[in-house]
């Protein structure tokens, strides 16, 4: 095993973690769509740093995610 020089790389040291960072096959099925809910309940409110992504009121929340 190789020795480990900085805390940063432990992870990939450490026998319970390593499966989690070794290369996998990308499906859909392990991607998530982005959701971002505010307790305003009417908003649709565009996030700028998130091109066509929105903090969504409680009240828009069904008719946002019925085509997903």
């Amino acid at each position: 095993m190789v020795e480990i020089n900085s805390l940063l790389h432990a992870g990939y040291h450490n026998p319970a973690q390593r499966p989690w960072q070794t290369e996998r096959t990308l499906t859909k099925s392990a991607l998530m769509y982005p959701i971002f809910v505010t307790d305003e309940q009417d908003s649709l409110i565009p996030i700028s740093s998130m091109p066509n992504q929105y903090r969504i009121g409680v009240n828009r929340l069904e008719a946002f995610i019925q085509p997903l």
